[in-house]
């Protein structure tokens, strides 16, 4: 199967990124996950979205809207440079985790999923000529435009345990060209397929969705 191919296809690092991102929905989160790596694909540290959750790790943020995967993996590392990690994260940084991958001064940052509505957000040079001058940002490399991609912003979309999706944020997306992606995310969580899903491990559930995955991709061609 494609989707088995796809998934084989990734490396460690991409591959954890997307468990910590399926486990950060399982357990009423959004679907973000998140993991620094050195170039060779050694895993420092991976983490999840943490927004709803009453605990967590020694370390990490957790209940609060500050509780990012991107954060949560750099807030374990030490302080100094990052220039030979590499953050690999299932879904475009927001400004918060932006601005933090620029102060934690990360070499590579990818991401799978394209979020339109923080596109540009990480260009802080535009801010002021000093941070034009300060060490060059991360290497960024993004979004994916394939199955894998479509999944990384799927598994964000989910109103379990999105409530900005529920209080008018939805609008917001659709005007940036997302109403396809949301479609099909409310339709499995309506549906009951996201309960069979979240059933399955992560490789799973890729496998089960990648038809739509393949639409969705298609159309963003």
């Amino acid at each position: 199967m494609k989707a088995v191919a796809a998934w084989a296809g990734l490396d460690e690092p991409w591959r954890e990124a997307f468990r910590q991102a399926w486990e950060a929905v399982r357990a009423g989160n959004i679907g973000v996950g998140a993991c620094a790596a050195t170039r060779d694909g050694e895993i420092i540290h991976a983490s999840r979205n943490r927004v709803n959750d009453q605990d967590g790790p020694h370390g990490e943020i957790f209940g609060s809207s500050l509780a990012h995967a991107e954060m949560n993996v750099l807030a374990r590392l030490g302080f100094h440079r990052y220039r030979d990690l590499v953050l690999s994260t299932t879904l475009q940084p927001c400004l918060q985790c932006s601005a933090a991958i620029r102060l934690g001064r990360i070499g590579t940052v990818r991401f799978a999923g394209h979020d339109r509505y923080w596109d540009g957000y990480h260009d802080f040079g535009k801010l002021d000529p000093r941070e034009v001058r300060r060490p060059r940002p991360a290497e960024r490399t993004g979004p994916r435009s394939d199955e894998i991609g479509a999944f990384g912003l799927l598994i964000s979309r989910f109103r379990l345990g999105n409530p900005r999706l529920v209080n008018g944020f939805e609008e917001q997306l659709r005007s940036l060209g997302e109403g396809p992606v949301l479609d099909l995310a409310f339709a499995l969580e309506d549906g009951g397929a996201l309960e069979s899903l979240l059933a399955m491990e992560v490789e799973q559930a890729l496998a089960t969705v990648w038809p739509h995955l393949t639409r969705l991709a298609a159309a963003e061609s």
